[in-house]
């Protein structure tokens, strides 16, 4: 009885011949397992999984005549298990080539090679399927007849939609197909053959899934050995896309940890180059006294301070705080700093440096939508004279005798929004004893575990309920403690000046 009629096992291992096991065809597989292996039987097909590496190899045996118990025509079986035993070792060596390479672009060329030696066709190509623009792509390409640049003119030039071509029909419908004759198939794409010069007569293509996910597809054109590829070769080839799926989610992942790991490198990099932008705390002198802390929420942010001194031996002194946190906002401060720095050589008015400086902020960064607020002051140590303007930014709290004093109003938006901005110019004065707090709104909005924020009352409380100055140094310590392990959701900026009693 021919094998269309029965299905059955033969072992591998035994004197060709033997038969294992055989039963009536239906459509559920059979499944007997060696310890090594496990087998599946479906029509004369044999699905060998291997472990651990849990690779599918198919491959087709001869048709023979079945007696039960054992199987006849040894001679004839031969040359089928010496094709199939040498394309399990390809297979096999892919898998380890394949499991040696990390990133894609050795990956790919690498697959291709080894896809045309397993298949021994003529040309192989893989597609990836590029999600954003629901579309595939030509990522590689090997072929025995066309060059160097007709295989960059089909990665550059064609793509394909889901549905188009035989790939696009592969990728949409994610089942393989074989195309005996593929210039009489309704689904072939000739785009590539015209671009290339190229003749694709028979063809295999099947989907790169895994996990359910779309990776792309892979096509083999042209046996060389045979007018056109068989079911087997088909049932090898999805072997190999498994092997292939699995290669290139790995090289995906490594590729995006390498990534990972680069930019913690350059984040680290940049926090110690933001370092640099915080000044050295001066002693000012005449009994007046200076402290300052920024932390950043993320490895840098967009927080800024500076002690600037001035010819007439007073202090510039300011607190900004640059809308959003991380890199851009970390670039952003950078370039505030730098413009604040050479405008404070040419004026003399604190409110028309603010003007200069939210000018320059307009020009730079008005179309990304950045902006920044910015509490600054021009300080005379030996009078305790203050001039104060406030761009957008929260007021500082002045401190006497353990309670909070009302400052003047202040007009002037933040830095950035528009470019003729105007701002306001105040005068105070510190008495001995006094203090003036600068903060930014990482104080007020800090969060505790429970998503709670400190807030303004519990600001003006710390100040009534402690012995100062300074307080800066204490109420960093009492937001810490606020927090507890709650992640930090805001960069955080104190700077305080006061003066012996």
């Amino acid at each position: 009885m021919w094998l269309k009629d029965r299905s059955f096992l033969c072992d591998l291992g035994a004197p060709c011949g033997q038969v294992l096991g055989y039963g009536n065809l239906n459509p559920i597989r059979k499944v007997w397992n060696f310890g090594f292996s496990v087998v599946t039987i479906n029509h004369n097909l044999i699905t060998w999984y291997l472990f651990p590496a849990g690779t599918r190899v198919f491959f087709s045996i001869c048709h023979f005549r079945a007696v039960k118990g054992f199987v006849m025509n040894q001679e004839a079986c031969e040359p089928y298990i010496a094709t199939v035993s040498s394309r399990l070792k390809k297979l096999t060596e892919a898998n380890h080539s394949l499991a040696e390479i990390e990133l894609l672009e050795g990956l790919f060329p690498r697959l291709l090679d080894l896809t045309k030696d397993v298949m021994e066709s003529e040309a192989a190509s893989l597609m990836l399927y590029n999600p954003k623009l629901n579309k595939l792509e030509f990522a590689s390409i090997k072929d025995d007849v066309v060059g160097d640049k007709e295989q960059d003119i089909l990665k550059s030039s064609v793509k394909l939609n889901m549905g188009e071509g035989i790939a696009g029909w592969v990728a949409q419908n994610r089942e393989p197909v074989i195309i005996k004759d593929a210039q009489k198939d309704p689904r072939f794409s000739k785009q590539a053959d015209k671009k290339t010069g190229f003749s694709t007569r028979t063809m295999l293509c099947v989907p790169l899934i895994h996990r359910q996910e779309l990776l792309g597809v892979l096509n083999v054109l042209n046996s060389k050995d045979k007018p056109f590829f068989e079911e087997h070769d088909l049932g090898l080839l999805e072997s190999f896309a498994d092997l292939a799926a699995v290669a290139i989610t790995r090289s995906k992942l490594l590729e995006a940890r390498v990534e990972q790991e680069r930019f913690r490198a350059e984040l680290k990099a940049a926090a110690q180059i933001q370092k640099l932008f915080w000044p050295e705390l001066p002693a000012m002198g005449d009994g007046s006294h200076l402290w300052a802390v920024s932390e950043p929420a993320a490895s840098v942010g967009g927080d800024l301070y500076d002690v600037i001194p001035m010819s007439d031996e007073s202090w510039l002194v300011y607190v900004a705080d640059v809308a959003g946190k991380g890199l851009a906002a970390a670039l952003i401060m950078a370039a505030l700093s730098t413009k604040i720095h050479s405008e404070a050589l040419l004026q003399t008015e604190v409110e028309k440096l603010l003007e200069a400086a939210n000018k320059s902020l307009y020009d730079l960064a008005s179309e990304e939508g950045f902006f920044a607020t910015i509490a600054l002051a021009r300080y005379w140590p030996a009078s305790g004279k203050m001039q104060l303007t406030l761009g957008g930014h929260p007021p500082p709290l002045w401190i006497a005798e353990g309670a909070i004093v009302d400052l003047p109003q202040f007009e002037g938006m933040s830095l950035g929004v528009t470019p003729d901005a105007h701002y306001d110019k105040q005068e105070i004065s510190l008495s001995p004893g006094e203090s003036i707090l600068f903060f930014t709104d990482g104080i007020i909005e800090a969060e505790n575990e429970n998503h709670e924020l400190f807030g303004g009352d519990r600001l003006v409380d710390y100040i009534k309920n402690s012995t100062g100055p300074p307080w800066g140094e204490g109420l960093l310590k009492i937001i810490r403690g606020w927090r507890g392990n709650a992640a930090v959701n805001d960069d955080l900026t104190i700077v305080e000046i006061w003066r012996d009693k």
